[in-house]
């Protein structure tokens, strides 16, 4: 009989991984969660976690990203605003093909304007 093995991951949508997490989160804070169910929970914000979002904020605009602290100041004068950030980081996109100009027709001689 071959050795089988379990299989311990699985693949979730994130749309689904969002759903799943906020009907646990309304569970865990409603006190009426299960043990598994606060453990799947944890789970999910783990993975979620694993994705990382490059954001930069810059209140004083003088084109340095701020510090997370930022966001209490944010709160309360509501001046802070996305900047981008360092990408260099990626993995390069595919670059499209140049669009080609579209033909232009040059006027007939008769319609042209003489000097």
């Amino acid at each position: 009989m071959p050795n089988v093995k379990p299989n311990t991951t699985m693949q979730m949508g994130l749309g689904e991984a969002m759903k799943r997490l906020i009907m646990l989160h309304t569970k865990v804070t409603g006190r009426f969660a299960s043990v598994e169910e606060k453990e799947e929970r944890e789970m999910i914000l783990t993975a979620l976690n694993e994705i990382k979002l490059d954001l930069g904020f810059d209140c004083n605009m003088d084109g340095v990203p701020d510090t997370v602290a930022i966001f209490a100041k944010s709160a309360e004068t509501a001046c802070c605003r996305l900047v981008p950030a360092d990408t260099s980081r990626r993995t390069p996109a595919k670059k499209a093909a140049p669009k080609k100009k579209p033909a232009t027709r040059r006027k007939t001689t008769a319609t042209r304007r003489k000097k």
